[in-house]
């Protein structure tokens, strides 16, 4: 019954985007995510220098989650019209996430889609590696739903993220380009004023080590954080705790002096102040691994993760799995301990292998390559930076 009423869904999308695509397509770009209800950092940046670099482009940015709640659906199903309409007259798509209106359509051969994901890379399965799973997607349901199909190229920033990336979004290799993500100039971009900003926002962070705690968001779970706040000396020690926000709503966590549950400001500003990062399954990982900040791992729950979703990343295998743990007690511990550098060198390099400087600029040079009609084929498979 519910793949019949799937199949209906979709005749009725296609039937009322057969005109819609007939409309002329204009020299536009269009945005689309359903992570958030705001642009995101990566959209932001990649409008803003498209601005400065090619005014003459039309810049789009459709951001809208699929919330519970039949009222939300139907809102979601109405922004869909939107997305049929911008997407039939733009001459490039980018998408961070997993779009129905992208995957299940039939668009015009000039219109070309980018998946740029909303993670650097994958530490946890998802898509097409985890069809099946409990926190998968059912196999029928991705099949009739066209999940992950259309995409032209996917933005990749390693090779060993390439083989991930491949297998989650059913690719081939050809259809991934090796840039990295424009937050990577955000993150590698100083702002004094920001930090300034954190600063007077909490003065206590001025005068002990700052240490930023990341957790991977766990649906319908409580994060366990509760053990590393009672070890941690906080004497010594700020403890900065960026929960996603859901689990701010649903859950109440241990308050002590020295510990902050910031909802204020991006991860990304707190992890350019901070000096140590402790995250567990989270892509952050390697976008840290960028400044040189001591990186460790508290993965409490990693039997379980690697039967679901499943994990692409080894900690035994993996060199900086020596600052991986699941003991509250040696993750505490880790933090006094001398932190070999060149390890977590090793980690960037294999990870973040696709060239970090003007990420931004690079992408967008690329997406006018597309609206061109330039060749980019003998592209897609360029040389990463060892």
């Amino acid at each position: 019954m519910k793949s019949f009423l799937v199949k209906i869904f979709l005749g009725l999308l296609k039937l009322i985007y057969f005109p819609i695509k007939m409309l002329k397509v204009q020299n536009k770009v269009v945005y689309i995510s359903r992570q958030f209800n705001n642009e995101t950092l990566d959209f932001k940046l990649i409008q803003e220098k498209m601005i400065e670099k090619y005014p003459n482009t039309k810049n789009v940015i459709l951001a809208k989650r699929m919330e519970n709640g039949i009222i939300n659906k139907i809102r979601y199903f109405l922004h869909m019209f939107v997305q049929m309409y911008h997407v039939s007259t733009s001459k490039v798509v980018i998408v961070d996430s997993y779009c129905i209106i992208v995957s299940v359509l039939k668009h015009k051969k000039e219109t070309k889609i980018i998946q740029i994901w909303h993670a650097i890379s994958a530490i946890k399965k998802f898509g097409y590696q985890t069809i099946g799973k409990t926190t998968g997607t059912d196999i029928k349901l991705a099949k009739n739903m066209c999940m992950h199909k259309n995409y032209d190229y996917v933005l990749c920033s390693s090779k060993v993220t390439a083989k991930y990336f491949e297998e989650a979004f059913n690719i081939s290799n050809e259809k991934i380009k090796y840039l990295a993500l424009p937050r990577l100039d955000y993150i590698l971009q100083e702002d004094d004023e920001k930090t300034e900003e954190i600063y007077n926002t909490y003065p206590e962070l001025k005068d002990k080590i700052n240490i930023l705690y990341v957790p991977t968001f766990r649906k319908f779970k409580k994060v366990k954080i509760n053990d590393v706040i009672q070890r941690i000396d906080t004497k010594k020690y700020n403890l900065i705790v960026k929960l996603h926000p859901l689990d701010k709503k649903n859950y109440t966590y241990l308050q002590k002096d020295g510990v902050i549950y910031d909802d204020k400001f991006k991860s990304y500003d707190l992890l350019k102040m901070c000096d140590k990062v402790i995250t567990d399954y989270s892509s952050l990982a390697m976008e840290s691994s960028l400044l040189g900040k001591p990186l460790y791992f508290y993965i409490y729950d990693v039997k379980l993760y690697q039967e679901d979703p499943g994990l692409n990343f080894n900690f035994k295998k993996e060199k900086i799995g020596r600052y991986a743990t699941n003991s509250p007690k040696k993750i505490v511990n880790m933090l006094e301990r001398e932190y070999d550098f060149s390890v977590l060198d090793s980690f960037r390099k294999k990870y973040i292998q696709a060239n970090s400087n003007n990420c931004t600029e690079k992408l967008v040079d690329f997406i006018m390559q597309l609206m061109n009609n330039e060749e980019v084929e003998e592209e897609v498979k360029e040389t990463v930076n060892a």
